[in-house]
């Protein structure tokens, strides 16, 4: 169970961007984190990540404080999918996933047969199988975003951390990679927490959602419903 208790995340010591944030994520949950521009989802994702310490609180899996990890272990359990992320892009697709695999390496970097089966299914599970061999600035905006998710899945977390994960793409890619990503939550038991601005395409993908409020209060709807009454909460809280 990932679990977040009296957390206060931000940049500076001295300016709190959201505090007292509680939660607990079951295993098998998609989980919604919703606000506006700006109000700090991309910076509690990082910090869940591992990526941003918090100014206050703890994070932990399973009553293990994710702080005290070793990154390389911290790297086992929770992987994230950030929009923005720099590629080589003379790597290709199949290379770019395999870096997924880094935790699980020596420090040649050597792969066994067990890490190619995983980085071969994670190419699979995003239909990238044709594209496997191309150079990353040789396809589209939305086949670079589903190949960043590839390497999430090949790095074969329990937790899953995405930013904007639909971004880029078309309404049906749209549609197609939402179910993909409940089928990870539901039918491979991972904590999938996503960022997302487009409520109405996710709303029937999850049951519960992370609010932040324009006033910056970060608050919990196990009502997803209805995108009007989120959007009214989030702007009257």
């Amino acid at each position: 169970m990932l679990k977040a208790a009296k957390l206060s995340i931000g940049y500076q010591r001295d300016k709190v961007l959201i505090g007292d944030i509680n939660f607990e994520c079951s295993t098998g949950e998609l989980i919604l984190l919703l606000g506006v521009n700006g109000i700090g989802k991309s910076t509690l994702l990082k910090t869940l990540c591992g990526l941003l310490h918090p100014l206050s609180g703890t994070i932990s899996w399973d009553a293990h404080e994710i702080f005290s990890m070793e990154a390389n272990e911290r790297a086992k359990l929770i992987s994230g999918v950030f929009t923005g992320r720099d590629f080589d892009p003379y790597i290709s697709v199949r290379e770019f996933v395999r870096l997924g695999r880094y935790p699980y390496t020596n420090w040649l970097g050597s792969l066994s047969a067990d890490d190619q089966q995983r980085i071969d299914q994670a190419l699979h599970t995003l239909s990238l199988g044709h594209l496997a061999d191309k150079k990353v600035h040789e396809i589209s905006d939305g086949e670079r975003q589903k190949t960043l998710i590839a390497k999430a899945l090949a790095q074969d977390t329990p937790v899953i951390i995405m930013d904007e994960p639909t971004a880029f793409l078309d309404y049906k890619n749209k549609a197609e990679l939402l179910h993909t990503i409940q089928k990870l939550a539901s039918e491979q038991g991972k904590t999938i927490i996503i960022s997302t601005h487009d409520i109405s395409s996710s709303l029937p993908y999850s049951a519960r959602a992370f609010l932040i409020t324009e006033a910056g209060h970060f608050i919990e709807s196990a009502d997803v419903q209805s995108e009007g009454a989120l959007k009214q909460v989030m702007e009257t809280q």
